[in-house]
């Protein structure tokens, strides 16, 4: 049985033409609405590629989860060590997550064995000393580095200020030395606030001269990275734009770029599950509720019986229709039904743009002016994270209950 499974998935049609491409370790060629800070990141690092001997250069990127750190210091770090490597300047990247390292200690052997040695011992020297054999074999080779510390506040946490300061002073103790450690300090945000205010200010002052912030995404810009991944994800007809805005609109509140390429790839591979040759906004739906349900269903029980009634509509206008959104047109229609089918007196067209809009701000539903392709402006209704099929067995039970 298990066995036809596998077959039968492995010989069967996929929606996906790369699903790698949407991998968390993948690492696009173009930064859609990161494009400036990486012109403000190699402007920093102009002298270091001019003259490498010239200066080491400590740079700071902020922002929260899902805003564009780690991929903006990565493709950095790809671009600029291919370029010197054509302008003949040794000059290596390298990019270590400290969070999963764990401590001062192992980011520097990781350093080493990465690009450098990778004989390097894992005992017998304290961080300190790894750290100045890190420096040696880089005047023994003649080589330059730029070292970006992904998720540094972790390290602050469990060893405090030390491991800052041993690595932006180092080169201070090399006197005359050629400047060969040049840092990238990468600090997820809110959560380093309070840390930083524990470095002591001489430390603090070194790692705050030249500071990248980036901002959360807008549902607008989400939907351009994601139109991008899924240009290179997916085959072309099966995705179309309205799944992607759809994504897009769930995820806008957040600004989270990372969570919005998760639940594409989710959606396509319910859409593979369900033998959909489309990734279609149910299975967008789908996706989110497997995540962060952007609905509790208990919630529903605390509803008037007129407020599930319209989100019943909602539900099943959306469940026999390939859109992410219907109108309030079409909604008014299919709560006429309910009402028929419930024995309930509808309600009129004011009180109703009132229950639409307290299910708005509940997070029940999405609501949106229409854009372009839609005659007029009308108000467009959607659902957050749960599908639709499974929001209306879930009214339904709450009826029989009620």
């Amino acid at each position: 049985m298990s066995r036809y499974i596998i077959e039968e998935v492995m010989e069967g049609r996929s929606v996906f033409k790369d699903r790698a491409k949407l991998s968390i370790e993948y690492v696009p060629s173009k930064l859609p609405h990161r494009e400036e800070e990486y012109r403000l990141l190699t402007h920093w690092f102009r002298p270091v590629l001019e003259n490498p001997r010239s200066q080491s250069l400590r740079v700071v990127i902020r922002g929260k989860i899902g805003s564009g750190k780690t991929v903006l210091s990565r493709r950095f770090g790809m671009d600029v060590e291919a370029y010197a490597q054509e302008q003949k300047v040794k000059l290596l990247y390298t990019y270590v997550n400290c969070r999963l390292e764990g401590s001062f200690f192992n980011v520097i052997k990781f350093v080493i064995r990465d690009r450098l040695k990778k004989t390097f011992p894992g005992r017998g020297y304290s961080a300190e000393e790894a750290l100045h054999v890190l420096m040696e074999i880089l005047d023994d080779e003649d080589l330059y580095l730029i070292l970006a510390l992904d998720e540094l506040e972790s390290i602050i946490r469990r060893e405090g200020s030390d491991p800052i300061y041993a690595f932006t002073r180092i080169q201070e103790e090399r006197d005359r030395l050629a400047p060969r450690l040049s840092l990238i300090s990468i600090f997820r945000e809110p959560d380093c606030e309070d840390l930083l205010e524990t470095l002591d200010k001489s430390t603090l002052g070194t790692l705050q001269k030249n500071i990248i912030r980036l901002d959360e995404y807008s549902t607008k810009q989400l939907e351009d990275i994601l139109s991008d991944r899924a240009e290179e994800a997916f085959y072309p007809s099966s995705l179309d734009h309205e799944t992607i805005s759809l994504i897009a609109d769930i995820v806008g509140a957040r600004g989270d770029a990372r969570y919005a390429i998760e639940l594409l790839e989710r959606a396509g591979v319910y859409a593979d599950t369900d033998l959909s040759t489309q990734v279609l906004p149910e299975h967008a739906r789908k996706a989110a509720a497997t995540v962060y349900p952007g609905v509790e269903l208990e919630t529903l029980d605390r509803l008037d019986t007129h407020q599930k009634l319209l989100l019943l509509a909602i539900a099943r206008r959306l469940k026999h229709s390939k859109a992410a959104y219907t109108t309030t047109g079409e909604v008014e229609e299919f709560y006429r039904l309910a009402c028929e089918e419930y024995n309930k007196e509808p309600r009129g067209h004011t009180q109703l743009w009132k229950y639409l809009n307290d299910l708005s701000y509940d997070g029940l539903i999405l609501a949106k002016i229409s854009g372009e392709g839609v005659r007029g402006k009308t108000t467009l209704i959607g659902l957050p994270g749960i599908p639709a099929e499974a929001l209306e067995h879930e009214i339904q039970r709450a009826m029989k209950a009620a």
